[in-house]
């Protein structure tokens, strides 16, 4: 979310000083990744030292798709919402949907409409990987890689509109800039 904000006015910029919106939004996802898979690297290095994992590659594949979807929701939350109520939303959303929602140890199994959250899929996975040595969850798999699929996009979309409203209003900014230019000069 800081990511998207904080970089959005240089973003801007580069769009009027002709980048194209598409290098802008590589460099910007990858950059949200790395933060991803970096705290989801301190996560895990943390559950090593205290859990026993019955299939550490799905417990890990189930920690990167949920650390890459909520960073992909954080990008779409930001320009809508703000710092201070995007990130109360940040945190409010997967702590509905992974905390309460999903936690097995509220619930035996999470009710009906936990089932069309971002954290289903992901948080299914994770379960699964945890208690047992098989993996047999295909369709939360499936579930969370398309919500990962559906988030990404979403915020490919907003940061191409975002991007597409700054070099729209470029050319009314760039004449005005020229003429104030002209004025100076004839002064």
């Amino acid at each position: 979310m800081f990511i998207i904000l904080d970089s959005r006015a240089a973003d801007r910029r580069l769009v009027l000083a002709g980048e194209r919106p598409g290098i802008l939004l590589t460099g910007r996802l990858a950059l949200i990744a790395l933060a991803a898979l970096l705290a989801t690297a301190v996560s895990l290095a943390v559950t090593a030292t205290v859990a026993s994992i019955g299939q550490w590659g799905g417990y890990i594949a189930a920690s990167v798709i949920l650390a890459l979807t909520y960073a992909m929701i954080g990008v779409i939350l930001a320009p809508l919402f703000g710092r201070v109520a995007g990130v109360l939303i940040a945190f409010l959303v997967p702590f509905l949907d992974l905390g309460i929602a999903q936690d097995p140890m509220l619930r035996p199994a999470p009710p009906a409409w936990a089932h069309f959250l971002p954290g289903y899929g992901g948080f299914r996975v994770l379960t699964n990987a945890v208690l047992t040595p098989s993996f047999s969850q295909t369709g939360p798999l499936l579930i969370a890689l398309a919500w990962l699929t559906g988030a990404t996009a979403a915020a490919a979309l907003l940061f191409r509109h975002n991007m597409q409203t700054t070099r729209n209003a470029s050319p009314h900014d760039s004449r005005r800039g020229v003429a104030t230019l002209r004025e100076r000069k004839a002064t």
